[in-house]
């Protein structure tokens, strides 16, 4: 009796280890997900988005603040309809795009950049003739700039609504650049201007 009980004992065990050899081996535990290079694309894409959302903002305000001093300060009625017509449009494009970035969760600057406190403030200084050639000269130098921008933004940015924006943007600021240009050539352009054609100027919001 002892001698069967033992050569069950014995024939379970063989039995057992026979299943566990054929049972299928674990699956490996899965490697971390590590960031891909796309990953690290889409993040650049989003910051540069932000990026030109804030200094469109900044320069927007500065606009707005320069327009506001040239219809107080321009001796020729050109400059101040063109000053008019700016701090109008640019008054509605600072809201549209403060009503786009408080939907997108971005921080944008509420007051212009040092450089253009201190633009303004070199203009505050003038007067005539004198301030009128400067403000047209700059107006035209950050059109032309911002036209450039938006144009790149309205085709490789990658927020669709903000890329929208900039497209539809596009044709008012074409019209703000023409109405500088024929005021700069109504005063006579003035080739000595610090703000020549090549000067860099932060893009600024004009309203559609």
């Amino acid at each position: 009796m002892r001698r069967h009980v033992l050569l069950m004992t014995t024939f379970v065990f063989a039995a057992a280890t026979v299943a566990y050899a054929q049972a299928p081996a674990p699956k490996p535990i899965p490697a971390p997900k590590t960031t891909t290079h796309s990953d690290s694309s889409t993040t650049k894409s989003a910051s540069s988005d932000q990026d030109f959302a804030k200094k469109v903002a900044a320069g927007g305000l500065a606009e707005v603040e320069l327009a506001k001093l040239a219809q107080q300060k321009a001796s020729s009625e050109d400059v101040k309809s063109l000053a008019a017509r700016l701090e109008m449009d640019h008054m509605k494009a600072n809201d549209e795009l403060k009503a786009l970035a408080l939907k997108k969760g971005w921080d944008l600057p509420t007051t212009p950049t040092p450089q253009q406190t201190a633009k303004k403030e070199s203009l505050e200084k003038l007067s005539g003739s004198a301030f009128d050639k400067q403000y047209v000269d700059l107006m035209v130098a950050n059109h032309r700039t911002n036209i450039s921008a938006f144009e790149r933004q309205a085709s490789k940015g990658t927020d669709a609504d903000l890329k929208e924006w900039a497209s539809s943007t596009l044709p008012t600021l074409k019209t703000h650049l023409d109405m500088a240009t024929k005021a700069q050539k109504s005063l006579g352009a003035s080739s000595s201007s610090k703000y020549s054609d090549k000067s860099k100027s932060t893009p600024t919001t004009p309203a559609k």
